[in-house]
């Protein structure tokens, strides 16, 4: 199994205006450096989260059909949008959406297959369901928790940058970040 990234997010959860308010920055000097510690706290709050914030497709790889439902990896999903299987010669076939159904209603999101789906003829990367992920386009739509996580974060890696000496892992993530994500994490039984 393999998750490619196939489009990323075109807005982040907060605003550069949003973090300079926060960090009270009236100049524009080091724009670039908070615009990419917003991106970077965005990877850390999903990652640590196990969701996706907002918008951007992603296909998951398979090389077989796994047992129906198939648990998506990827949280919160609002559409499986293709699933192409590829036969032997390396040319897919989009199977029917009658054939399978989708629901982001359960964590993680299922897809099950309702009906024969065609076997994959390439014995790698036979199989391609591409998906779009997160909470919606627009900042709005990510839960406040985790849009404050993000913002914290960035400031923490705004304030703390350089701190770690060469060959040191960076200092961890804020425990006040920790503690907002929590409750967005995937619990595992």
């Amino acid at each position: 199994m393999a998750l490619i990234l196939l489009t990323a997010p075109t807005v982040e959860p907060i605003t550069l205006a949003e973090l300079k308010d926060w960090l009270k920055i009236d100049v524009a000097d080091e724009d670039a450096l908070l615009a990419a510690a917003i991106a970077a706290a965005r990877l850390g709050v999903e990652a640590a989260s196990g969701r996706k914030l907002v918008t951007q497709t992603w296909r998951l790889v398979l090389n077989a059909w796994p047992p129906s439902p198939l648990s998506l990896p990827v949280t919160p999903v609002q559409a499986v949008s293709a699933i192409r299987v590829f036969n032997a010669a390396n040319v897919a076939t989009t199977v029917a959406t009658a054939v399978y159904q989708f629901s982001g209603a359960f964590n993680p999101p299922q897809l099950a297959l309702l009906g024969a789906v065609p076997a994959p003829g390439r014995p790698l990367g036979g199989i391609e369901i591409d998906m779009t992920a997160g909470y919606g386009a627009a900042a709005a739509t990510v839960p406040e928790a985790l849009r404050m996580a993000v913002r914290l974060f960035a400031a923490h890696l705004y304030e703390n940058r350089g701190d770690g000496a060469p060959g040191v892992a960076p200092t961890p993530m804020p425990a006040a970040v920790a503690a907002l994500v929590a409750p967005y994490r995937r619990a595992r039984l």
